[in-house]
Order: C-alpha cells, then structure tokens, then sequence
C-alpha cells in the first residue's frame, strides 16, 4: 500500500467496479451516475492503474539503487549489483512484485534477502533448482541449461477447453485461407476469444511452434466463423497431443546471438502478402524471442518478401545484443541467419539490384550501416536448415517435426 498524498488522481470506475465499491461502502450510491459508472479521486494507488504501477516501480528501484543496483541501460525491470567482497554478479528480474533473483554465492544472495526483509513487512520466498515464476516452470537441474514449461497452465487449458481429439500439428495446410462461412454464435465468439488469448500466452512463452497459427486466430477474434472454431480446436487439439513440450535454454562455451529470419511469399491470398518468421537465439540453443505475423505491406516476389522480413526483424538481435552487453557479456556481432541469397545481394550493395527491384523501399536497406559497423553479419544457410520457416506458414508432417526441434524439444 503506497501514499500518492503528492498527486491526485482522478479516476472512472466502469459498471462492474462501481457495483464492488457499493458492496464495500453503500453509502457511495449518491455519486452513481446515470450509466451506473462513477468517477473518484485516488488518495492511494490503486493496483490496477497506471499510476500505481509507476509508484510501485519507482519505490522498489529507489529500494533497489541503495543496496547498489543499478538497472539495466536496454531493459529497465532488470537490474544488477557487483560484490566487491566476492566479485560476483547479484541480477534481478521483476514483473510488478515479483523477483526473479540470480547470483553465484550463496552469502551474497542471503545478505540481499535480509535487506530485503527489513524493507519489507513480509516477503516470500521460493527457491531452488525448480523455480516457478509467471506461470513458467523454470528447471535447472541440467548443469549449463534450463528447460522451461507451462504444465499447469497447459493442462488448464485442456481440461477447460474440452478439447479431446489429438492432432500431429497445430494447423492444416489451409490455415491462412478464408471463405463465407457461418458466423460464430456469440457463446462461440467469447469461447473463441479466451482461447486464443490463453494459447499465445502461451505460444510466446514457451510453445513458440504454434506462433503462426495464433498469429492467424487473432486476427480472427472479431470476426471468427465455423472455420476459424475448428483451427483453433485444431491447436487445441495439437497442445493435448504434446502437452510436456518447453524449451530449452544452452548457452554453451560463448555468449553469441544468432537471429534466424524467413518469409514464406504470398501465403495469404485474400490479401496477397507474405508471412514473416523470426527466431533469436543465445548461446548454442533455445529460442529466447520468437515472433510469426503477416507482413504489412504486399511485396512483388520471394525476395522482397525476404528483405522486408530481414528490415523488420533484425532490430530484435541487436535489442538483445545490446541488452547482454549491458549485463556485462562481452558480445560479438549479431548472426543473421537468411536462406534467399538474393536477398542478402541487395543488403550486401545495400540498394535495389535491377529493374524488378527498384521499386523497393530504402527503409528496408537500414541493416547495411550495422553490417558496415561491424555489429551485424549475415550469413546463408540452407533452406532445409532454416527452422525459422515454421514461423511463416503451416508445415506439416515430417518437416513440421524436423523444424520443431530448432525450437521445442
């Protein structure tokens, strides 16, 4: 509970709020407004707000910078303190009031914890080689490594869904296409809608093969149809069949990043454009970021649905790079993985090539700078080792399986 007595703050409560506050306090009826919405000034923050989550975060990074924290330049929830005594790193990761707390010597992590607590009236914690946090479980029993899943989380999915028909992978070949089918009921549309929302929860966190079919159903949220119920049954159907799945994190001998970019050309046929696909990996293994969306402008051929992608992703590589670097890894250029050779013709000259491709935009020619600084590298690989392709269209059988395995195990 924090005081915001140096700021007022006024406030509208909807419906539902308005009707908890009466049940708290009756006597607040004489300020319902016709709608039955009401307006009110906030002494204190009120979790939920805007304004309460800025209080929060400045209380416990001011709690945090005396102990000798400072905040990482790139990400400001986390945060680093060196022990001069052990000469060893203390990082914290935080999401509102919870910490993820990392550190070498165990003396070191106590003395923080006892700051802590005398911060604090009362604290929780939970620690170990297992270590839930935002739902993920968190397992570092593997020297080198850490493996993360959602089973709780899944398994609720499954049994609330009841969904119970397995299937191999998470969307037909027909994912992207659209016809005139029957509109969802509104009992479906609201089913429809919690659903999607619960899978890219997930699909982001830890199950990021199933990207591009979230990607697609949630577009489909305020439209969704007979077939949109049945491709998210589908996934459902898919999540059932392979519900121990997570990643796995390996950093390996060297911190390196290594960003793996496709494009799968003109998937989307009512609206003509491509679909982008990215993975960013740390170290030897892991996707640490994953991201599968329809491209935002239409493009005239493979290659310069290539470069778009290539524009539109590698910022996340150098985010990352730039963050580890702040967390004092010493970090060589980003690795841009890109499988159309074409493509990295035109980032190499950094212009159009010929009369096919002058129409192109040269915001997407930005990536030449960075090669030219030395912060990026592009290099090829083959179409057949690009797992990044699973991110940009529906695959199926045997190459779905291969291309899983760069992502999930």
């Amino acid at each position: 509970d924090m005081s915001a007595s140096n700021i007022k703050v006024n406030m509208r409560l909807d419906k539902v709020m308005t009707k908890i506050l009466l049940s708290i306090d009756p006597t607040f009826a004489e300020f319902v407004r016709e709608d039955g919405s009401s307006v009110v000034q906030l002494d204190k923050a009120l979790y939920g707000c805007i304004e309460a989550a800025h209080l929060w975060y400045n209380m416990l990074r001011q709690i945090l910078e005396r102990y000798g924290f400072i905040a990482n330049a790139v990400e400001p929830c986390v945060f680093n303190r060196m022990d001069k005594d052990t000469g060893v790193q203390l990082t914290i990761a935080l999401h509102v009031d919870d910490l993820l707390v990392t550190c070498a010597c165990r003396k070191t992590l106590d003395q923080f914890l006892a700051y802590m607590k005398r911060e604090f009236n009362t604290i929780t914690v939970h620690e170990g080689k297992k270590l839930s946090y935002l739902g993920m479980l968190f397992d570092f029993n593997v020297e080198g490594e850490v493996s993360v899943t959602m089973g709780k989380c899944v398994e609720d999915v499954i049994r609330e869904s009841g969904v119970e028909l397995k299937r191999r992978t998470p969307a037909t070949a027909e994912l992207f296409e659209t016809r005139d089918a029957a509109t969802a009921s509104a009992a479906e549309a609201k089913w429809f809608h919690t659903y999607v929302a619960k899978m890219l929860y997930i699909a982001k966190r830890v199950r990021p093969e199933c990207l591009t079919a979230v990607s697609f159903l949630t577009t489909r949220v305020n439209c969704c149809d007979i077939d949109d119920l049945a491709k998210l049954r589908r996934l459902l159907g898919y999540l059932l069949a392979t519900r121990e799945r997570g990643i796995t994190i390996r950093l390996g001998d060297k911190v390196r990043v290594a960003v793996y970019i496709d494009a799968a050309y003109g998937v989307h046929t009512s609206s003509g454009r491509s679909h982008g696909g990215v993975c960013t990996v740390v170290g030897e293994a892991g996707p640490i970021d994953a991201k599968s969306s329809k491209q935002h402008n239409v493009t005239k051929s493979s290659t310069e649905a290539e470069l778009v992608a290539l524009s539109d992703y590698a910022g996340r590589g150098m985010h990352m790079r730039n963050f580890l670097i702040s967390q004092g890894y010493a970090v060589g250029p980003v690795t841009i993985y890109q499988d159309n050779k074409s493509c990295m013709s035109m980032i190499e000259r950094g212009r159009p090539t010929s009369d096919r491709s002058r129409h192109i935009n040269i915001r997407h020619f930005w990536l030449k700078e960075n090669i030219r600084e030395g912060e990026v590298i592009v290099v090829h690989l083959g179409t057949e080792r690009m797992f990044a392709n699973i991110l940009t269209k529906p695959v199926q059988g045997r190459q779905f399986i291969a291309e899983r395995r760069g992502l999930t195990n």
